[in-house]
């Protein structure tokens, strides 16, 4: 049998979120996040203040372990490791005017770390760690002055590492605000009394950092290469229905237009149209001149839709990995560990 090998630089590895897996919610001057307040994740209600019974207070204590959890990766074969700058960190309360300095260290630490195995590093902006201040005060990217707020983060990290950090993602999953707002959007209005004028419209705020970070990054760091990630979650029609088949469709393409977006420049025309049709008011233009060098994609599973379906390709069950406390605790970061393939 054939046996099918990697190219020598194809970039094989793991990922992780800060608030997956570093703990230590509350050190060395670390704000809160939503992540902090939601022990339930997506299946629970947020609470006023962090509870004791949420496990990413504590996590895998990535915060204090890091080498030894790096020197496994390194052990594995791994050739990039994706994990993302918790901007409660860097800027407690999002909108600070100075950043800690402490923390910055800290990331200073995991890279140099990273770089002695030989191991790339892939840094997620935002991974569904809004800083709470800004959820509560602004309701997340509801607001356009997260605009502002983000890409000042943006500017201090990527001064901070470049160098030391090539690749780089504006934020994770950002199609599954449709989904969940306030995990991926900081957006404590709950969903079902979101307009979707109120949506979209925080969307756009999204987008249009996603936009102005690639262009930021390019100036600080002109040899880096910015992308852009989706859920990926095929929709299939439920029957063969020329009417289903449409439906499906068109719930994919509520999805996977943000890739269109960000790797285009451009809104999609049957996008325009669905803003129409909802009576949806947004001016669309997107900068130009920085679009996402890279698609990432996670895809965790698929799903059938339906005319008449009144959601858009939803997850309706997932099973989480919890988390462990033991000398294993590396490898229970994620839901799944997942293959990192950059598309230039």
């Amino acid at each position: 049998m054939n046996r099918v090998i990697f190219p020598k630089d194809f970039l094989w590895g793991g990922a992780v979120a800060a608030n997956q897996c570093e703990g230590a919610y509350l050190e060395d001057g670390k704000g809160l996040s939503i992540q902090d307040i939601m022990p339930k994740g997506i299946k629970g209600a947020p609470t006023e203040e962090p509870t004791a019974d949420n496990m990413k207070l504590v996590a895998v204590d990535f915060y204090h372990r890091y080498k030894e959890d790096i020197a496994m990766l390194a052990e594995m074969g791994f050739k990039v490791f994706r994990f993302s700058i918790a901007w409660s960190r860097i800027f407690p309360n999002g909108n600070d005017k100075e950043p800690n300095e402490k923390e910055l260290h800290f990331y200073d630490d995991v890279l140099n770390e990273c770089k002695k195995y030989g191991i790339e590093p892939l840094v997620t902006i935002s991974h569904y760690e809004t800083p709470l201040h800004l959820a509560r005060e602004y309701d997340g990217w509801r607001s356009r002055k997260l605009i502002d707020f983000y890409m000042n983060f943006c500017k201090v990290i990527f001064e901070r590492y470049k160098g030391k950090v090539k690749y780089w993602l504006t934020s994770n999953e950002i199609n599954s605000v449709l989904h969940q707002p306030l995990i991926s959007g900081g957006i404590l209005t709950p969903k079902e009394q979101l307009t979707k004028q109120e949506l979209y419209q925080a969307i756009h705020h999204e987008l249009v950092a996603s936009a102005k970070a690639v262009k930021l990054a390019h100036e600080i760091m002109p040899d880096s290469q910015v992308g852009c990630m989706i859920l990926a979650m095929p929709t299939y029609p439920l029957t063969p229905k020329p009417e289903d088949v449409l439906a499906a469709m068109q719930a994919e393409q509520k999805n996977y237009f943000f890739a269109d977006v960000q790797a285009r420049g451009a809104y999609p025309k049957y996008l325009d149209s669905y803003l129409k049709e909802q009576n949806v008011r947004i001016k669309t233009k997107i900068l130009t001149g920085t679009i996402a060098v890279y698609i990432g994609i996670v895809c965790y599973l698929s799903t059938k839709f339906a005319q008449g379906s009144t959601t858009v390709g939803m997850i309706v069950s997932i099973k989480f990995m919890n988390y462990s406390r033991f000398h294993t605790h590396l490898y229970c970061f994620h839901t799944a560990f997942m293959i990192n393939c950059l598309y230039k």
